[in-house]
């Protein structure tokens, strides 16, 4: 497996879309996006799939009339091959497993990235990887959007989990390793915002009385409020993925240098426990949070 050949499919849903059947180009993608993925995930049908991609950044249909160019551009910039190059250098480095990865552009891509809703996306599951991308995105941005997602396969596939099966714990120590590897690879200037958005001070008691407590709750749901922030619960914006990172960074800052390969596999638990986000793990923690609601 490799990056896969989605300027196909996406030729065929612009082609669709030119035959002015009466046919709503939502459908349409439906049917040459959401169906192909089939294969890979047979548990879902074309429209969860597609429903899933558009959420995470995919193209809307409207935009058919831009795609054409769009893929004309991003093809031009090599983006398919260049992603492919560094995937398989990845893999060698990582010993990492052997996944399709699915490129396609990013909702309003034939804009400028300071015009774009989203400049780019990642989605990683086990088994796959997506990514949202834009021609005008530098070579090392894009390099450094898959590594991330690419770095979440490794510990899922460590861990031997599905994404939805993760911890509060593990989300924050896989956002925060995968951040990590971009940081070695490519250095600081590519590493995402939200990754110094805070000081130690600023955070150490919604740390130490909101996500302590709470490390052990699983799901999507449960964690997303952690991961991204809900002004409303006292969470501030990015609040999951800055401490996920700055775990791992100050782990390796007092206990490293370790290769990448070796620090995906090391548990949540050590990892929290070396950095400065240790904190004494009390037996009754989950005991005391049992039936409690967090506000």
């Amino acid at each position: 497996m490799s990056v896969m050949n989605t300027q196909t499919w996406i030729c065929d849903f612009v082609t669709a879309c030119q035959k002015k059947t009466g046919k709503d180009p939502y459908f349409s993608q439906c049917d040459t996006v959401g169906s192909p993925l089939t294969k890979w995930f047979p548990d879902l049908s074309p429209a969860e799939l597609h429903y899933h991609l558009l959420v995470h950044g995919l193209f809307e249909p409207y935009e058919w009339i831009n795609m054409e160019n769009t893929v004309h551009e991003m093809d031009k910039n090599n983006i398919w091959k260049m992603v492919n190059r560094e995937y398989n250098r990845l893999k060698n480095k990582w010993k990492g497993p052997e996944i399709p990865i699915f490129i396609f552009p990013v909702r309003q891509a034939h804009l400028a990235a300071d015009k774009r809703a989203v400049k780019k996306n990642g989605l990683a599951f086990k088994k796959a990887i997506f990514l949202f991308l834009a021609p005008d995105l530098a070579k090392e941005e894009i390099k450094a959007a898959l590594a991330h997602e690419y770095n979440h396969v490794c510990r899922l596939t460590h861990l031997n989990v599905d994404d939805h099966q993760l911890s509060l714990k593990e989300a924050l120590i896989i956002e925060g390793l995968g951040e990590f590897a971009v940081k070695e690879l490519y250095g600081e200037k590519w590493l995402a915002p939200w990754t110094g958005l805070y000081s130690f001070a600023d955070i150490a008691d919604i740390w130490n009385h909101r996500f302590v407590p709470a490390l052990h709750l699983a799901g999507k749901d449960s964690c997303d409020d952690f991961l991204y922030g809900r002004e409303d619960r006292q969470l501030p914006k990015w609040i999951g993925y800055h401490i996920g990172f700055q775990i791992v960074d100050t782990y390796e800052t007092r206990l490293g240098p370790f290769p990448n390969n070796e620090l995906y596999t090391k548990s949540s638990d050590e990892l929290i426990a070396g950095s400065i986000f240790a904190y004494e793990n009390r037996s009754e923690t989950r005991e005391n949070q049992e039936g409690h609601q967090f506000d």
